[in-house]
């Protein structure tokens, strides 16, 4: 039982009186305490079953920490590796009707944006030090 869906039950702390003429607090007064009565809806009752959510599938947890630490660090190998893993993920989740499918969807966003973003920064970085070395090899040999 869930103690997330007795938070709106506003019979949940109460009680209802006895009459205990004698006062006296023996086995049999336990028994017959119905003070919970009002809450067998909630402890699984006649007539209410609980279903069991399916599992998150693993690999859209892992693809997602694996894009994030992609764009977080400069090792973009991370991205492509959640893209991959989040690209399994959907296709499992398809198959096993797990959960998670959202997470494999972030995975394949944030992997691609990362790693693109990643990419064009490298790529910008190499051509700023190629163009540095041509200025100072034009400049030597022009003097």
């Amino acid at each position: 039982m869930s103690s997330q869906n007795n938070w709106n039950n506003p019979d949940m702390y109460y009680q209802q009186p006895q009459s205990n003429a004698g006062s006296s607090y023996s086995a049999q007064s336990y028994s017959q305490n119905n003070a919970y009565a009002a809450n067998a809806q909630y402890a699984g009752g006649p007539g209410y079953v609980y279903q069991q959510l399916p599992p998150t599938n693993v690999l859209a947890i892992v693809g997602m920490c694996a894009s994030i630490f992609g764009v977080i660090s400069s090792v973009f190998i991370g991205g492509i590796a959640g893209i991959i893993m989040g690209h399994i993920a959907r296709k499992q989740i398809k198959e096993r009707g797990e959960r998670g499918d959202g997470m494999a969807i972030a995975a394949l966003w944030v992997g691609y944006i990362g790693t693109i973003l990643w990419i064009l920064f490298w790529v910008f970085m190499i051509l700023l030090y190629l163009g540095m070395f041509a200025l100072i090899f034009a400049a030597e040999g022009a003097s």
